[in-house]
Order: C-alpha cells, then structure tokens, then sequence
C-alpha cells in the first residue's frame, strides 16, 4: 500500500527510516556488521520494512520480541544507573567506558522501540501468526551467530547464557536447544504481552 506524505504511518516510516540512517554506521563503526545478527537488531530492519509496505504480519512477528526485551532493558537499564552499574546484568555494557557513548546512546532504541511496534500493530491489527514466522526468521539468525560471530561478544546468548558460560551441552547441540527455546522463553510469552497491551489499550478506550 503506497504511504502518502501526510498519512502517519508515511511520517512514522519516513521518521524510522532517519534513525536507520544514522543507527546502521554508528553500530558498523563501534561494533561490525556481526552485531546485527542480535535478534533485536535484525528486528529493527524488518520493521523498516514493515512500516513502509504496511506489513501487518512482519510486524506482528516482530511485536512481541521487541516488546519483552524492550521491557527486560529498559528494567535492567534503569536498575544499572541506580547503583552506578553495579547491578546491572543485559545491560552492562551501558556502563562499560571502553565503549564510546555514541554507541552506547543508540541502544536507547530498546526503550522507545516497543512504543512504535505497539502503535504499529494498534493501527494495522496484530496478526496471531506473528510468534510463528518469527521462530523462523529467528533460527537462522541463532545459528549464524553461532557460525559467524566470536564468544566474547555473544550474540543471542548462544556461548553464554545470561552471561553464563555454556559448558553443559557440546556447542551445536546446545544452539539446537536455543532454537527451540527461544519460541517458548521469548516469543511466545512476548506474544501474549503483546494481547495484554492491546487489550488494556482497547480498554482504555472503550471507557474514553
């Protein structure tokens, strides 16, 4: 469906599209291009996607992920700058100076993002097949950070598990576990935060 300047999904799609330009070097420039198999980032280009060909089912897909970890961030985020990043965990690096702030600044994005994907579906409509295309479009995404990325940077948890070093299962049997987990552990339960949401919206609104 064509986008017209003055429809707000056109603003909304030409306004992500700013911040894709500017996000894509920043992150090639701090971190390479391997930093775009996290699960959240690639999420990010598909909703690009989604927003300019009015997408409702590559949005749905993505609603959820961003939805869960954008909350779990923004929670281990705000946690962090109470004790001077002592406690924080997903969000360490946030706190980490040997990485330049204006890499840091952009992962900001986890905070705002579940704001736009809500939005999006509100306004579309939210497509129950969504955690099932993206337990597809997350597979080979766990996989190639498997194959194509360095354990340090643990991309998706697939070395080590909520910082854990993984030396319970031998390596490909265990990735063979994250695809399977993830659809039970993220999408699904980011699904069915995505349903809360939108009926606490529809809520709302029906009492306005």
């Amino acid at each position: 469906m064509p986008l017209r300047s003055r429809n707000p999904l056109f603003i909304a799609a030409s306004g992500f599209t700013l911040w894709m330009l500017f996000w894509v070097p920043v992150v090639l420039w701090a971190y390479g291009p391997q930093n775009f198999l996290w699960l959240c980032n690639l999420s990010k280009f598909l909703l690009l996607y989604a927003l300019w060909r009015g997408h409702r089912l590559i949005a749905s897909s993505q609603a959820g992920l961003v939805c869960l970890v954008g909350v779990v961030w923004t929670l281990d985020f705000a946690l962090g700058l109470a004790s001077g990043g002592q406690l924080a965990n997903f969000t360490a690096y946030m706190f980490n100076p040997d990485t330049p702030l204006l890499a840091r600044s952009t992962s900001l994005y986890h905070s705002a993002l579940p704001v736009l994907v809500l939005w999006l579906v509100w306004r579309q409509g939210y497509d129950r097949r969504g955690p099932w295309l993206q337990s597809f479009i997350g597979a080979p995404a766990v996989v190639g950070a498997w194959l194509w990325t360095e354990p340090e940077r643990n991309v998706n948890w697939v070395f080590a598990p909520f910082g854990i070093e993984q030396v319970w299962l031998p390596e490909p049997l265990f990735v063979l576990c994250l695809v399977f987990a993830y659809p039970l552990l993220l999408y699904l339960p980011g699904h069915f935060l995505v349903l809360a949401l939108l009926r606490f919206f529809a809520r709302r609104r029906g009492e306005s």
